[in-house]
């Protein structure tokens, strides 16, 4: 429990650190209970974990959020650039690599009907679905083994092919 801990404080720390030099803006914490907060970095003072198994998100404005640390799924740090590059395409997946969820978010799709499937590196098909439109989808993803995997869209016009990896 305690090298959990600590590998989250060295992601939490590092991802805070490299944040600026990436150009990430956003912070998402998602809970177990799938409760999702957004923070924007340039708007937090400052992230801190004033005891074991706590953590304490300090904003400029409107006081402190605390998690309990085994409350948390994951902390995803995104950088909306990369999200208006998707939109040029119809994919983006995060959080990349993934432990129990993929979120599949899709735009530009030109049809209502999306088709998406995961594939193993060698071609195998582990999982298909038919997905309606733009927007933001779930996937579970927690019975596939640790390795790389593709996740292929077909819009009936473009077909759209991206990496990612399972913890």
């Amino acid at each position: 429990m305690k090298h959990k801990l600590l590998k989250l404080n060295v992601v939490l720390l590092l991802g805070l650190f490299l944040a600026p030099l990436k150009g990430q803006t956003t912070m998402t914490v998602k809970e177990t209970n799938n409760t999702k907060s957004a923070y924007t970095l340039n708007f937090i003072r400052k992230l801190t974990f004033p005891v074991a198994g706590k953590m304490a998100v300090s904003k400029f404005i409107g006081g402190n959020d605390a998690y309990a640390l085994t409350n948390v799924r994951y902390l995803n740090f995104k950088d909306l650039s990369n999200i208006a590059d998707a939109a040029k395409g119809i994919l983006y997946l995060y959080p990349n690599p993934a432990v129990d969820v993929l979120n599949i978010q899709l735009s530009a799709t030109g049809s209502q009907n999306v088709f998406v499937e995961f594939l193993t590196i060698d071609g195998k098909v582990l999982y298909k679905a038919q997905l309606t439109g733009i927007g933001i989808y779930e996937v579970n993803v927690s019975q596939f083994r640790q390795g790389i995997y593709l996740c292929r869209v077909n819009n009936g016009t473009n077909i759209e092919t991206t990496k990612f990896f399972k913890q």
